[in-house]
């Protein structure tokens, strides 16, 4: 049986009042979206997850580790095995693009210093991207540039777990060429679990989908859209949209 990536157990977002106690899984190579209305709780579970802010109770295993039981050292260790990006991407102004991308390939020592240069030109090529993107300063990108430089970043260090909370724009960097077509065809076959707040992107969802349906700071549904769709609870359903946008 293959390892759960991540597993939330009793989970409590730190909201007043507090909301309902929740459980889920998620397991490599899977993609959950998540869903819900505003002020639902999506941005704040991601949060949670990624260790930027502390949830009023619940336990935490990532890749088969009791998040709580580990040292400082290996809990640092084990959250390097995770790619997040957030609504501010991060990026130093007055570096290049590689650099922002060198530096998490540097910090986590994924190659040797002098194969650093390649490792980066590889993984932009290798995300259909051109080559000539990474001599760009940080400065001089738009905002809906530097959230995908923030998602590269994110991804450079081949992460075993992913965690979106920010607006993906529907095109990338090359026109034409779709953010769920990234997703698809550069993202999930590096084999990672990923969960993305799917709240205010028009997401192509279908049957097979699978949501994570929150409201009020907890978590209602999860399973696969079609089956969602069936739920009894209309909170639930009013969020599953079975088409491609």
């Amino acid at each position: 049986m293959a390892e759960v990536a991540l597993r939330a157990r009793g989970w409590v977002l730190d909201r007043r009042p507090a909301p309902k106690p929740f459980d889920f899984q998620v397991m490599p190579s899977e993609l959950w979206m998540l869903v819900g209305a505003v002020d639902s709780g999506r941005r704040e579970l991601i949060h949670s997850l990624a260790g930027l802010v502390e949830p009023q109770a619940g336990r935490l295993e990532l890749f088969g580790h009791d998040v709580a039981q580990l040292g400082s050292r290996a809990r640092a260790e084990l959250h390097r095995q995770i790619g997040v990006v957030l609504e501010q991407p991060g990026l130093v102004p007055a570096w290049s693009v590689f650099e922002n991308l060198a530096l998490l390939v540097r910090y986590h020592r994924l190659v040797p210093g002098d194969a650093v240069e390649d490792y980066v030109v590889e993984f932009v090529e290798s995300c259909r991207l051109p080559r000539a993107l990474l001599t760009r300063l940080a400065s001089d990108l738009s905002l809906l540039e530097s959230q995908w430089i923030g998602l590269l970043r994110a991804l450079v260090i081949r992460p075993r777990l992913l965690l979106v909370s920010t607006y993906l724009p529907q095109e990338t960097l090359v026109a034409g060429y779709g953010v769920w077509t990234f997703f698809a065809e550069v993202v999930e076959p590096m084999g990672m679990a990923i969960l993305v707040d799917a709240g205010p992107q028009a997401l192509p969802i279908g049957a097979e989908t699978r949501l994570l349906v929150m409201d009020e700071g907890t978590l209602l549904a999860a399973g696969q859209a079609a089956e969602l769709a069936q739920h009894p609870d209309a909170t639930v359903r009013r969020h599953v949209r079975l088409h491609h946008a």
